[in-house]
């Protein structure tokens, strides 16, 4: 059983200031491993979110990114959605991918929106959305954005009678200053007479009525547990919160622990509100640093009742506020709002790594070296090496055939690997099959079979074991989707000395096998055509976008969007291709391919044109060129400003060598056009730069005719970016 691996649950507020306390005081963090488990990588603020609403804040300014928060604290980050818990065996279950052993574990998981209680039918999906999660909320409010200056729209209601319902109704009448906006409450409910008359004053009906169930309602009632917390066997009060004790350690299972919405110490009732949660990430953080030293933990007494600000963010060019404590309210004030602004604003800013960030101060020895497959050798030391050993043939395609099987089915290899690329041992395990697939993939092939390599950090054997299971797993859920097996591989230890978090210490590479029905189905390197399109399968940038964040740089939603496409399989493009291959056997559908990884599309697309122009003088032909329309090449979102922030990745400068072959010699020429004239030089030299960039996980590149093209384009997700001539 584990005995050093604590596992946080959720990315709420307290886990959040947990985590800050351990990257700015790292020799308080409790020794061992520890993961921190989020079905998103970022959590919004929500004592900013009405201000977004109103348009005082962007969503951006109030996210906390906890991808880059677990990476200052040096912990591992698993983004994944949490379904259940396994209390006898000490695991938390995963939704679509394995689960997660631990040796303790702390919940702040949060709650969702109450709407049990409320009977709604709607006749179209979607005109009823919870207030929580808080980005599909936004989304839906930024949709009905469209009747925000229609006095005859529908109303937009809003179901709640609560402090989150009343500062709901606030916020959209600073959005909407025309609008009709009904606040349902329940019957009963009393609101104070001077809420009332700031309601009635902004042109806000109160009902108890329950209005047309055509109107778009947001539903602010309230909160209520996840379902697998119900079903989990913890205790749980008359709420569904975890029940703990004193010291936030969950009622019969000393080694959990539950604080936020989602937990509550018994005895000792409290609302849900973020006033608590905040306030207990210093208990927390301080019994499980005792907890991992084997001191006595402390008990917390937390305040009965919470100061309460209430933004009313009216049409007035300057905001006023409410201050309530229990059943006491005074206001509304401006200097109570500007209060709360101010609160806000010093809490958020805790969480902003990047607001000293000056590139001009970080040279190339500053910045952290890059990993994943910009961890590769440069070209001129590989190339030079190989060139002395005679006993090494000399190979020009991505995967090596070693058999012809009896079925006159050709058995391709290859072999591919790289330093961990992210602290998700599962996630790094599938992109590195994926990366090392694409060799396979590039040669027309089909994936049967792979062995692994791991290097695994010198720790623990127990957490060697999970580390190993997880990344044996991420590469094995990449293969069985191509019908493929991991059939053995090796492990290794490190003599390293091993740093935080002990997953990014895992360095694994994986020998893939693969089969192509026929040999002439396989795809060449050095089969381009004079008058081929050069098309290209999906974007560029990732050597850029992980300099920037392993330097701490980069926004979270370009982070999110760029491992959202390197975690896709190519293999269902190569297996349509050899669909059109099968239908029309007398013509070759691809004439070259090859895919982008270490050396950057120019490296590999020189590869190309090198293999091409040597069998073109062999057979006395003029030796062909390559253009590219630079403003047609698709480039990841975020990768054009990280590079005029000076971010690029350590294998880019060694791959500059290949800008040589810009109107180069006739053996190795290619020549660069743009449409965009006006901007030709800054836009040309940014272009230069991503031409050069190493990819982990990159595209497939194919050069075929012009027909074959456009089905390929019309099928997806092919882009053409250049030509041979």
């Amino acid at each position: 059983m584990f005995s050093n691996h604590l596992v946080l649950a959720g990315g709420g507020h307290t886990h959040a200031l947990v985590l800050l306390r351990w990257a700015m005081n790292p020799k308080l963090k409790p020794a061992g491993m520890i993961t921190l488990v989020n079905k998103a990588s970022t959590t919004i603020y929500s004592g900013m979110f009405p201000g977004v609403v109103a348009g005082k804040y962007k969503i951006d300014e109030i996210l906390i990114d906890l991808r880059s928060l677990t990476s200052k604290a040096g912990i591992s980050f698993v983004m994944a959605a949490i379904e259940g818990i396994d209390l006898n065996n000490k695991k938390l279950l995963l939704e679509g991918r394995p689960e997660i052993a631990y040796s303790s574990l702390s919940l702040n998981i949060g709650t969702k929106t109450n709407i049990e209680s409320i009977h709604l039918i709607r006749e179209h999906k979607g005109l009823a959305v919870p207030i929580k999660p808080f980005s599909e909320s936004y989304k839906f409010i930024v949709n009905q954005d469209i009747h925000k200056d229609d006095p005859l729209a529908q109303p937009f209601v809003i179901f709640g009678g609560g402090f989150a319902g009343i500062e709901m109704a606030f916020s959209l009448r600073k959005r909407w200053s025309k609008r009709s906006i009904l606040l349902k409450v329940k019957s009963g409910i009393k609101i104070s007479k001077n809420l009332l008359k700031n309601l009635e004053a902004l042109n806000i009906q109160v009902t108890e009525k329950n209005p047309s169930n055509s109107y778009p309602t947001l539903i602010c009632t309230g909160n209520r547990p996840f379902e697998w917390i119900k079903d989990s066997g913890l205790p749980l009060d008359e709420c569904g919160r975890v029940l703990t004790r004193k010291t936030l350690q969950v009622l019969h299972y000393p080694e959990l622990f539950a604080v936020g919405d989602c937990g509550v110490i018994k005895n000792d009732q409290r609302p849900s509100s973020g006033v608590w949660a905040v306030r207990s990430a210093k208990p927390l953080a301080k019994n499980l640093e005792f907890m991992s030293k084997g001191k006595k933990l402390e008990e917390w007494n937390p305040q009965r009742k919470a100061i309460q600000i209430l933004d009313v963010n009216s049409l007035e060019k300057e905001s006023k506020a409410y201050i309530s404590w229990g059943e006491i309210m005074i206001g509304p004030y401006h200097a109570l709002s500007r209060l709360k602004e101010l609160i806000d604003k010093k809490f958020i800013s805790k969480f902003d790594f990047n607001k000293d960030f000056d590139s001009e101060m970080f040279s190339k020895k500053e910045m952290i070296k890059c990993r994943g497959c910009a961890a590769k050798l440069a070209f001129i030391p590989l190339n030079s090496a190989l060139k002395k050993l005679d006993s090494i043939e000399s190979l020009t395609d991505d995967s090596v055939e070693i058999a012809v099987l009896d079925s006159s089915k050709t058995l391709i290899q290859s072999v591919d690997g790289f330093p961990s690329l992210v602290s998700d041992p599962w996630l790094n395990g599938r992109l590195l099959a994926f990366h090392s697939c694409s060799d396979v993939w590039a040669c027309g092939g089909s994936v049967i079979s792979a062995q692994s390599v791991v290097n695994l950090p010198s720790i623990s054997n127990d957490l060697q074991e999970e580390l190993l299971f997880q990344v044996l797993e991420g590469i094995n859920s990449a293969l069985t989707i191509q019908g493929a097996k991991l059939i053995g591989g090796h492990t290794l230890e490190s003599r390293k000395i091993s740093e935080s978090p002990f997953s990014l210490g895992i360095e694994s590479s994986l020998t893939v096998n693969g089969i192509i029905d026929q040999k002439r189905c396989f795809w060449s390197k050095g089969g381009m055509k004079k008058g081929d399109q050069i098309l290209i399968s999906r974007s560029l940038g990732t050597g850029i976008i992980f300099s920037a964040f392993m330097n701490g740089q980069v926004k979270p939603n370009i982070i999110d969007s760029a491992l959202k496409e390197m975690n896709k399989s190519q293999h269902e493009i190569v297996n349509y291709i050899n669909q059109l291959q099968n239908i029309s056997p007398q013509t070759k559908i691809i004439n070259a391919c090859t895919d982008i990884t270490g050396f950057g599309l120019l490296g590999h697309l020189s590869e190309m044109l090198k293999s091409t122009n040597r069998n073109q003088l062999k057979m006395n032909l003029e030796p062909l060129k390559v253009i590219l329309e630079l403003d047609k090449i698709p480039i990841y979102d975020g990768v054009i400003e990280l590079l005029n922030k000076g971010f690029q990745s350590t294998l880019a400068p060694s791959n500059e060598v290949f800008l040589q072959n810009i109107d180069g010699d006739k053996k190795l020429r290619f020549e660069l056009i743009a449409n965009d004239l006006h901007c030709k030089n800054s836009f040309y030299n940014t272009m230069l730069k991503i031409l050069v960039d190493p990819q982990t996980c990159g595209p497939l590149i194919v050069s075929c005719s012009p027909i074959n093209s456009k089905k390929l384009i019309d099928k997806g997700p092919w882009i053409q970016i250049g030509f041979i001539s």
